[in-house]
């Protein structure tokens, strides 16, 4: 989540905000003296000459900079699934997602952060082509700094992190990528409706949605058309991408979508291994609420660190009133509440988080 508060994963604000930090600009080549050549006897009079061909690769040098500076290529850029694990950690890559809560889109960009690349409107009304663009703008500005899902999902940056060089338009995360996504459809499918343009896993619910369902209806599937992405829609796509030899990933991206009008003569291919996909913490999978505690997970929490196991300690103690909501960042609310638990259960209040501390959140008082 970008600029993330108080919902989950993401960059938290305020008191949880991680350091901020400007980036310095390089100076442009050329801005030095160019190089001096000893010339003697009659070169003299070629020296204006040598000046003048000296002045001119400088100033090409400036403008080739200049060219490098405004636009670059993506090659380099994070691969198509780093960007699928950041979106499922964020907004479990749904594009239009709007909560209420102030962050919007597959990528919870605030509004500011938003405008700041160049975004108009909302993000969450934008095309799944547009906030991507957004999204690798805002890495190129600042690496991997403004999601704390990037840290909770293991990504790590490269050479055009904070580079602030303008990426091409479309870059490479597209949710039509390899990896985990499935790729755009390029087999001419007759009958098909035209692709929506946007991902739909369970939970959704759109009214594409019903000539999908209908169409896999009249295929032998117990789907009638409601426009819900329920269980039922979820075994059918994972059957349909199975027998249709896609990657079979559980959501209709471009080709289920094509594969469901396809009549699927052709042999299909080896469907690729899905990659691994991040999950995140649920009140259940921490047994928030209950009365043992989780295994500890080994290692010491301070202020200012990023771990996926300080989620579950956090939604534990926001259960029992202590306004944490699991963002995974160890910043000074986590902090406060850390030193207020171990004061309450007679636990040195060093703020660090250690397995008596992490004991009491469940077990203590």
């Amino acid at each position: 989540m970008v600029e993330r508060g108080a919902n989950g994963s993401g960059v938290v604000q305020g008191e949880e905000a991680p350091q901020r930090f400007r980036v310095r600009r390089c100076r442009l080549p050329g801005e030095g003296c160019a190089p001096v050549h000893l010339v003697g006897g009659s070169d003299r009079e070629r020296a204006p000459v040598r000046r003048a061909l000296a002045l001119a690769t400088t100033i090409a040098a400036v403008i080739a900079s200049a060219v490098f500076l405004g636009s670059g290529s993506a090659s380099a850029d994070p691969s198509a699934d780093d960007w699928y694990q950041l979106r499922m950690c964020e907004s479990t890559n749904r594009y239009d997602i709007n909560t209420g809560n102030g962050y919007y889109g597959a990528y919870q960009f605030d509004l500011p952060t938003w405008q700041s690349v160049g975004g108009s409107g909302r993000p969450d009304q934008a095309s799944a082509a547009e906030q991507d663009h957004r999204a690798l703008i805002l890495y190129r500005n600042r690496g991997w700094n403004p999601w704390v899902c990037a840290r909770l999902v293991g990504l790590s940056e490269d050479s055009d992190a904070r580079t602030k060089v303008a990426p091409p338009v479309g870059g490479n995360q597209s949710s039509g990528g390899s990896g985990s996504s499935e790729g755009s459809s390029s087999a001419s499918t007759s009958g098909a409706p035209e692709w929506p343009g946007r991902q739909y896993s369970e939970g959704d619910y759109s009214e594409d949605l019903k000539a999908w369902q209908k169409q896999l209806g009249t295929r032998g599937y117990d789907l009638v058309g409601t426009g819900y992405f329920g269980p039922k829609t979820k075994a059918a796509v994972l059957d349909l991408q199975s027998k249709a030899g896609l990657n079979v990933v559980g959501f209709i991206g471009p080709k289920t979508w094509a594969a469901a009008w396809s009549g699927g003569s052709a042999a299909p291919a080896a469907a690729a291994p899905a990659a691994s996909t991040y999950t995140p913490a649920t009140n259940e999978s921490c047994g928030v609420g209950g009365s043992t505690a989780p295994t500890w997970p080994g290692k010491q929490f301070v202020e200012g660190d990023t771990d996926g196991d300080l989620q579950c300690f956090q939604r534990q103690l926001g259960s029992r009133g202590y306004g944490l909501t699991g963002t995974g960042h160890y910043g000074s609310a986590t902090k406060a509440a850390v030193i207020a638990l171990q004061q309450r259960n007679g636990i040195n209040p060093s703020g660090i988080l250690g397995p008596k501390t992490w004991a009491a959140a469940w077990e203590g008082s």
